[in-house]
């Protein structure tokens, strides 16, 4: 693949450099002439500016506004007329930006981070400086998927970020806000898109995007997605694998009604990348070490993941007021690891390792579902937008039968660590003998109201009453325990709107979550006990607007949570304190003058542990959230030629605390990323390159840091590296 796309490349530059010195004219793409065979008389023409849904997609500024954000049960609402703070993620920004992974998204967005747990791919998004969960927090079109497992964003239409408590739409939920995977869909015109890419030290990648329809008067749609990647990844000596199938169906049975069938499969390995550090409360965090040292890991540690989800949606017109959606899902994710720890063991860098390798893969399965009744009715001369809506998911963990085999790979130094050796046959487990150790059941009922009093005044009611229960058992099949639980989330907003492009809104949420459950063992009184349900409330007050192709948005908010952990004067693990986290939100994206275009936020955040039994956590910064965080994506185009573009991509992450005692903390960090694409004409077939470098910089810098638990009581930090320079390049033809 390599010499094809060099061979591509090569072939291509002479005509784009004289497309651009002579500015000839445009040429259209002909689609009766479109798959012709060149003959001998005819020549390869390289012209300036295609036509078509490429040079769409790949102009400046492709995808940095969207008119609309689907909120759940809700539906899609217009940005402005939505009380919630909000940030899209599109396909174009995806393709322009050539990322590849959830955590390479999340940085667009000025309040979310990946807490990277088993590693940046295998994390869980959060928001606003909350830990999210598992399952609760995350959907596939609507539907609850598993965050912790590596999701390919190649087939992504977009991601929604709703930056919020959201247990009275989606039932109970950490209050880390909503991850709404959007997958996409048949496109209305033939799409025939093929990219090839490269990316640094050595991996190569091929992206097939097939759309369209076919059948009497379009009835069926569909939409094909097909991604193999490998080679050497970022560090020597290390593997990266990408293999992804996706495939969406529509049957348009008549007019207002449509079944949506999707399903895709994914595998995803990730061998010899420098992973995560742990350390003690009196041990201080170091600065980042260099993410390409070899020495921190093995070749053979590391993640075999396979994930396959597979969906279907009915969608029915009642009439013009009243539409039904029903939705059922069904993923599972198998998750083999075979991981190398780091425990710096003092503040001389001493540090300790070992490689720990299951007896066999996790297995997560998610059996979710869906059902919403939308429509509007008016009683006199005010309006309501009516939704009823129940949905919940099955959540069942399946763990390794046999022992993990943990090896010694003795003591080095963290600042000049010597190479490892490996101990074992240098296999991820991938099978295995398991057992079923958990389930957890969520169903929730949801009613919704949007009234409209009049062209200015509205307001937001939804009330979601939810039921929860987990059950776990024993690696013999028995049931060792059953916890239920229920409770009402309710969410009230109202909005004014100044001007027709200026809306203001104040909001208040109180939602439902899941209690935690007791540890086992060291002599904790309750172990294994669930708590009721947490509940966590959250203020909000915010502006949107609309000025001249900008969407800009600014968001106050007081949001809090409890949380539990053992008090060490009678050994309970009980409710006995809050995470209060107070900020301000600001976005600007959308067009700031002619060849000029932002993606950009910022938030300006006060993290703090209140009420905790030790005074020495009480007022303390929450562990791994900054106090600021922004990004500015920049691209740019000469107006007189809009075909090469240029983009610069700016990530700052402030200062961190580094334990729950606040007394070692991560430095701050800016990241720099610059690239440059051109779409023109190879014969009649539009065509993008695509060229970035990551970390121009190559900054060194803490990605994720998260404390053993998120409830203050003082356990052992982790801390996982951000990726160095990388050059990443790609080639993609329209056919």
């Amino acid at each position: 693949m390599n010499k094809r796309l060099i061979a591509i490349l090569l072939a291509g530059l002479p005509g784009m450099v004289g497309a651009a010195v002579t500015n000839e004219p445009v040429a259209t793409k002909d689609k009766s002439t479109s798959a012709k065979e060149p003959t001998h008389d005819e020549q390869m023409v390289v012209n300036a500016v295609p036509s078509g849904d490429i040079y769409s997609d790949s102009q400046g500024g492709a995808g940095f506004t969207t008119p609309d954000v689907n909120l759940g049960p809700i539906g899609n609402k217009s940005w402005t007329e939505t009380p919630y703070s909000t940030t899209t993620v599109t396909h174009q920004m995806i393709d322009n930006q050539q990322a590849k992974s959830v955590s390479e998204l999340l940085k667009y967005s000025p309040s979310t981070q990946m807490q990277a747990r088993g590693g940046m791919d295998v994390g869980r998004p959060q928001s606003r400086g909350m830990q999210g969960s598992v399952v609760a927090n995350s959907r596939l079109d609507g539907l609850n998927i598993v965050s912790t497992t590596a999701f390919p964003v190649e087939m992504l239409e977009r991601l929604d970020v709703l930056n919020s408590l959201t247990g009275a739409l989606y039932g109970p939920a950490s209050p880390a806000g909503q991850f709404n995977f959007v997958a996409k869909r048949p496109t209305e015109q033939p799409l025939h898109r093929v990219t090839l890419g490269y990316q640094s030290r050595n991996a190569y990648s091929g992206h097939v995007d097939l759309g369209g329809h076919f059948g009497d008067d379009d009835k069926f749609g569909y939409r094909v997605n097909l991604l193999n990647e490998e080679g050497e990844g970022n560090v020597k000596d290390s593997t990266l694998r990408r293999k992804l199938v996706a495939v969406a169906f529509d049957w348009n049975i008549r007019p207002g009604t449509q079944l949506q069938l999707d399903a895709s499969h994914y595998e995803f390995i990730q061998k010899g990348y420098v992973g995560g550090f742990s350390y003690g409360e009196s041990i201080n965090l170091p600065k980042a070490p260099n993410p390409n040292n070899k020495n921190y890991t093995l070749p053979t540690s590391g993640n075999d993941l396979t994930t396959d989800t597979i969906s279907t949606h009915l969608i029915h017109y009642l009439n013009s007021n009243w539409s039904v959606n029903a939705g059922v899902g069904f993923q599972q994710a198998d998750r083999a690891m075979r991981t190398v720890s780091n425990t710096i063991t003092d503040n001389s860098g001493t540090l300790s390792r070992s490689l720990s390798d299951s007896a066999a893969a996790g297995r997560f399965r998610v059996l979710s579902n869906t059902l919403t009744l939308n429509g509007h009715v008016d009683t006199g001369s005010i309006g309501h937008d009516l939704a009823f809506s129940t949905g919940g998911y099955v959540w069942s963990i399946w763990t390794a039968k046999g022992s993990t085999q943990r090896y010694s790979l003795g003591t080095t130094n963290y600042y000049d660590p010597s190479a490892m050796q490996e101990p074992g046959d240098g296999k991820i487990i991938t099978d295995g003998a398991r057992y079923k150790s958990s389930v957890t059941t969520q169903q929730n009922i949801t009613v919704g109201d949007t009234v409209t009093f009049n062209p200015q005044w509205s307001a937001m009611f939804y009330l979601s009453q939810s039921w929860l229960e987990t059950s776990n058992y024993s690696n013999a099949g028995q049931k060792t325990g059953v916890v239920s639980q229920d409770g009402l989330s309710p969410n009230v907003a109202l909005m004014y709107s100044i001007t027709p492009a200026l809306m203001a809104y104040i909001s208040y949420a109180d939602s439902l979550e899941q209690g935690g459950t007791a540890a086992t063992g060291e002599g904790i009184k309750n172990e294994g006990q669930t708590l009721d349900p947490y509940r966590s409330e959250q203020y909000e007050i915010g502006l949107k607007a609309q000025v001249q192709g900008l969407n800009l948005g600014a968001a106050l908010f007081r949001l809090k949570r409890p949380f539990a952990y053992v008090d060490p004067s009678d050994m309970v693990y009980k409710e006995q304190g809050d995470q209060l986290n107070k900020g301000l939100e600001l976005t600007a994206s959308g067009n700031v003058f002619d060849g000029l275009n932002i993606y950009s936020g910022a938030t300006f955040l006060d993290p703090k542990l209140k009420n905790t039994v030790s005074e020495d956590t009480s007022n303390k910064r929450v562990v791994g959230v900054p106090k600021v965080q922004g990004n500015v994506l920049v691209e740019y185009n000469l107006p007189s030629m809009p075909e090469l573009v240029y983009s610069a991509n700016v990530h700052y992450t402030g200062k961190r605390a580094g334990n729950d005692l606040n007394t070692t903390w991560a430095d701050s960090y800016t990241t720099l990323d610059l690239g440059t694409r051109y779409t023109t004409m190879v014969g009649n077939i539009p065509t993008t390159l695509r060229v970035a470098v990551n970390n121009v910089t190559n900054e060194h810098y803490w990605a994720s840091i998260f404390p053993g638990d998120t409830d203050g009581s003082g356990s052992s930090a982790s801390a996982f590296v951000g990726n160095g320079r990388e050059v990443r390049a790609s080639v993609t033809f329209d056919f």
